[in-house]
């Protein structure tokens, strides 16, 4: 039910079929009477689904009359801490133990501290139970929250989608939790934004930067760039190369030597020192020839290229 006796839109009192007996708030057929028409008389509206963690446990521990006491406790702290017209219901049937709260005219933020207000409230719970043979004082409960906001045009069935799927996000993360529906990232975006932004600046310093023209004076156009044809080129793939080697010359048969001349001879021998034919026949032996220069050049050519051919 609402925070008040009576309903919201006409002021009658909520009858028996609406209203929960446990928790006195107003049950599945109270609800679903009264929260569309509270949606759609408002502009926005924040929804508040609280499951209790590990409500089972109590019931297996100290029995269902010890769980029915902690439902009446966690129903007192939702009245205590909102307002005389949100609209308080509980969720699931006589056996559940998930309520929901409905606040007309709140935005996000405060809906997350009326939630926050709430789940503070219940986790400082101490509640004697019943049991057999004495009194057991049950406490640390929490519950986990999911909170969704709609407008007069949202559906209750789809912000209860909404608010439960936040709900069960906070049951899979730990105990006492507060969730809202995640939103899509906006970093693609932001990023897409930032590198244009980067990419202007950059524009902006180059167009800065570069000289003005003088007032009254056109530009000049840049020069245009020459255009160079060069003639096609061949590049051979196979290098041949060629070392001609000439044989060494024949040794010269060894010249006698020739008897002194007399004196009388003097003239001849001179005459013949001064034949060219004579002078061949005077070279040195072959054993004590220079070697000769192009010859070794091109023997060590041959050699490094053969070095480099693939074996």
């Amino acid at each position: 039910m609402s925070n008040s006796s009576s309903c919201g839109s006409c002021g009658h009192p909520h009858g028996p079929w609406a209203t929960d007996r446990l928790t006195m708030l107003l049950d599945r057929w109270g609800w679903d009477a009264e929260a569309p028409r509270l949606l759609a008389s408002c502009s926005t509206t924040a929804l508040v689904v609280i499951d209790l963690d590990n409500f089972k446990h109590v019931n297996d521990k100290h029995g269902h009359v010890a769980g029915d006491a902690v439902l009446r406790a966690v129903a007192d702290a939702l009245r205590q801490n909102t307002r005389k017209g949100d609209l308080l219901g509980r969720y699931g049937g006589h056996g559940g133990d998930e309520f929901l709260i409905l606040l007309p005219e709140t935005v996000l933020d405060e809906a997350l501290a009326v939630t926050e207000r709430v789940r503070q409230a219940i986790r400082a719970l101490v509640v004697p139970a019943p049991v057999q043979g004495g009194t057991v004082t049950i406490d640390s409960i929490t519950a986990s929250f999911g909170v969704a906001i709609g407008g007069p045009d949202s559906s209750l069935e789809a912000l209860i989608v909404e608010a439960d799927t936040a709900l069960r996000t906070a049951k899979k993360s730990r105990r006492g939790r507060v969730r809202t529906p995640a939103r899509r990232s906006c970093r693609v975006p932001l990023a897409i934004v930032g590198a244009a932004c980067a990419a202007g600046i950059a524009v902006l310093s180059v167009v800065s930067d570069a000289p003005s023209a003088e007032p009254g004076h056109a530009a000049p156009p840049p020069p245009p760039l020459p255009t160079v044809t060069l003639p096609a080129v061949t590049v051979p793939t196979t290098v041949t190369m060629t070392a001609t080697v000439q044989p060494s010359r024949p040794a010269a048969p060894p010249v006698p030597k020739p008897k002194r001349p007399s004196s009388s001879s003097a003239p001849a021998a001179a005459a013949s020192s001064q034949d060219p034919s004579a002078r061949r026949a005077e070279k040195p032996p072959a054993g004590s020839q220079r070697p000769c220069v192009l010859c070794d050049m091109v023997d060590d050519a041959v050699q490094d290229f053969r070095s480099l051919m693939p074996r």
